[in-house]
């Protein structure tokens, strides 16, 4: 199998591994506020915790705001895996340095990037969420190497989208003298 074929097939393969994602992303997101600990697939996403409560799941006022705020972050999540999903459907059918590729890279990037910050705002809202009616409300301000790395990776992923969007000017120019 060529390069160019072994693109195409496993970006299919990609592109509906992105869809299969996106479909399980809300059950994956509200699994922890519902059912009890037992019945998890893995610990809290997004670094939520579960030291607010004696049982689990908590009030179902609690539960509401969980859910809604592991939204936050999940929603720059679905959006990154969308644009991702259409740019392996463009590599699949053998598009790879267009200008509809470069902005969905862009987009991915971005998403990416939105997704780290309103991650790190979205634990502080959590905490104040889950404390509020408690005689001592807590306000939780992180910042980890867990961020850093994001933040990090986020970052380089929008430089490489902005080196991509000018390279594919500078492609257009120099077909137009040609």
């Amino acid at each position: 199998m060529h390069s160019y074929q072994r693109i195409t097939s496993i970006s299919r393969v990609l592109s509906i591994v992105c869809l299969v994602l996106l479909v399980l992303l809300p059950f994956y997101l509200t699994h922890h506020w519902l059912l009890p600990t037992h019945f998890w697939l893995d610990g809290m996403p997004f670094g939520s915790q579960t030291q607010y409560f004696d049982s689990w799941p908590p009030a179902i006022d609690k539960q509401i705001l969980g859910v809604l705020i592991s939204f936050l972050p999940g929603f720059f999540i679905v959006k990154g895996l969308w644009h991702l999903k259409h740019l392996f459907t463009l590599y699949s059918q053998g598009e790879f340095f267009s200008e509809v590729v470069v902005n969905l890279y862009s987009k991915c990037s971005s998403a990416a990037l939105w997704f780290v910050i309103v991650w790190i705002f979205s634990q502080s809202l959590m905490s104040v969420a889950m404390s509020y009616d408690s005689s001592s409300p807590v306000l939780t301000v992180s910042f980890t190497h867990a961020h850093a790395l994001a933040l990090f990776s986020a970052t380089l992923l929008r430089v490489i989208a902005m080196v991509m969007s000018v390279s594919h000017e500078l492609a257009q120019e120099n077909k137009s003298f040609v």
